[in-house]
């Protein structure tokens, strides 16, 4: 059985091996800018590499999802006021939300990009953003999905991107957490309607993906404790997972969300959630909840993605430790789980823990071609 085969029978509940599926492309692309990769891996494209690791790969035949927006009246503008800033800006009749970045330099090489002031500040922004969201235009381009396909071949069944869900959108982008908290106290109605506008923007991405002959969707939620607590989940999430998890079934495919972080609190809305799988569920110590609690919250129905915490790969964690959680994971979520690094091997994570997953697996089941 191929890593494509395999990847998609354990979707469909038919397979009887577990899939090794970590992502590695932080670490790949940090190592290669750099000049460290190690010296077996030099002139290796990406998917050389994971070729060499005994690795599948889930996201490097994400494509044929366009995005536009209609009306076209918007202007998007940037400027560099000084070194250490950035802004990128958006106007509409509505308004203009302007997003600030700070840079961080190692010399001359950028090694941070965060916003330090989010665009959203008042609830006047807030109706800007949603203005801006209404004009969200999607469309499936085959021919590019179908590329991508096959450049990444056996290596494993495609995994097209959708959105992340409305409030951790504003969230992460648009307002920051404390902010996102106030707009929601003070002005529930007018968070409301930029929800509904995302739910309405959900449903014109998910006719455009039913274009696409991709069997596999991943939300990007990051759904936590801290972003969308239970009242936040029973509020604006469920019945948005709900709803496209049935379209999702009904056209014949699979839809997973991202859960990373802290995620004990909401672990109950898993089952209820109508989700197919669920993505990068971190684990103590990483994070707040064992496997255990996991397993009871996804039972037998649920595919779980991940559930190594990506600080297994530190050198501070012995690789004979690393080795016998990776077991444990198997024996409890086996075959219903794509094995990978919750939630990325970071840049000074050990390569060699991977290899050594690989030939965990391949001496449990028997790793896929």
């Amino acid at each position: 059985m191929t890593r494509r085969e395999l990847n998609l029978a354990i979707f469909e509940g038919t397979a009887d091996k577990v899939l090794w599926q970590p992502r590695l492309e932080t670490w790949i692309y940090h190592h290669g800018n750099h000049g460290t990769l190690p010296e077996r891996f030099r002139n290796m494209t990406l998917l050389e590499i994971y070729d060499k690791l005994g690795c599948s790969v889930r996201y490097a035949a994400c494509a044929g999802l366009e995005f536009y927006c209609e009306p076209t009246d918007i202007e998007r503008f940037s400027e560099d006021p000084d070194r250490d800033h950035h802004v990128d800006g958006i106007r509409i009749p509505e308004g203009e939300l302007r997003t600030v970045h700070r840079r961080a330099w190692r010399g001359e090489e950028v090694i941070n990009d965060r916003i330090e002031e989010f665009p959203v500040k008042t609830v006047d922004d807030l109706r800007v953003l949603t203005a801006l969201v209404e004009r969200r235009r999607f469309r499936g381009n085959p021919e590019s999905f179908e590329k991508a396909e096959a450049a990444v071949g056996h290596r494993a069944e495609p995994t097209v991107f959708c959105s992340s869900d409305g409030f951790t959108d504003l969230i992460k982008l648009w307002s920051g957490l404390e902010n996102a908290c106030y707009l929601l106290a003070d002005h529930p109605a007018e968070v409301d309607a930029y929800v509904d506008a995302c739910n309405r923007s959900d449903d014109r991405l998910l006719d455009a993906v039913f274009d696409l002959p991709c069997r596999l969707f991943n939300l990007g939620d990051h759904t936590t404790n801290e972003f969308t607590p239970p009242p936040i989940v029973e509020r604006y999430c469920l019945s948005r997972w709900q709803k496209i998890s049935r379209r999702m079934t009904e056209n014949g495919r699979f839809v997973h969300s991202h859960w990373d972080g802290h995620s004990r609190q909401i672990l109950p809305y898993l089952k209820p959630s109508g989700l197919h799988a669920v993505e990068a569920l971190t684990p103590e110590p990483m994070g707040d909840m064992t496997l255990e609690m996991i397993k009871a919250a996804v039972g037998d129905e649920m595919v779980v993605l991940d559930l190594i915490p990506a600080i297994f790969f530190l050198p501070s964690y012995p690789m004979q430790e690393v080795l016998e959680f990776t077991s444990r994971v198997i024996d409890m979520f086996a075959p219903r789980l794509i094995l990978g690094v919750s939630d990325e091997i970071s840049q000074v994570g050990e390569i060699e823990k991977i290899e050594a997953i690989s030939e965990l697996v391949d001496k449990t089941c028997g790793l896929a071609t």
